[in-house]
């Protein structure tokens, strides 16, 4: 299920928080607030939208909107919410490159057990 946050026009992101952060997962909308990017950020959302609209490229040129929510676990929600968008469009949003893996029980096993040798 998307994200059932209003759009906000991107001039409006809120000020740097510092301690305050909003930590989540979060969509870009082009001008028809069609989804064009999915991500996360496990400290700041929009320091890290901010962060996407310095660098050249798909979302600084189309992204006139966004929407956010918080996540004690950002990577599974978006992950979540990129195989709901799939599974609704047939495709991925236009500027996710890559599909996040399901962070299931052997993929943690996994990155545990690598991160001890």
């Amino acid at each position: 299920m998307p994200i059932a946050g209003r759009w906000r026009r991107l001039e409006r992101l809120p000020p740097p928080r510092g301690r305050d952060a909003m930590p989540g997962v979060y969509e870009l909308a082009d001008g028809q607030r069609h989804c064009i990017y999915i991500g996360q950020s496990a400290i700041d959302v929009p320091n890290r939208v901010r962060q996407h609209l310095t660098r050249l490229g798909c979302i600084r040129e189309r992204a006139m909107f966004w929407r956010y929510r918080y996540s004690r676990v950002p990577q599974a929600d978006e992950a979540s919410l990129m195989a709901e968008h799939l599974r609704r469009c047939g495709r991925l949003p236009s500027c996710n490159r890559a599909r996040p893996l399901p962070r299931d029980a052997l993929r943690r096993w996994r990155e545990r057990s690598s991160s001890r040798e």
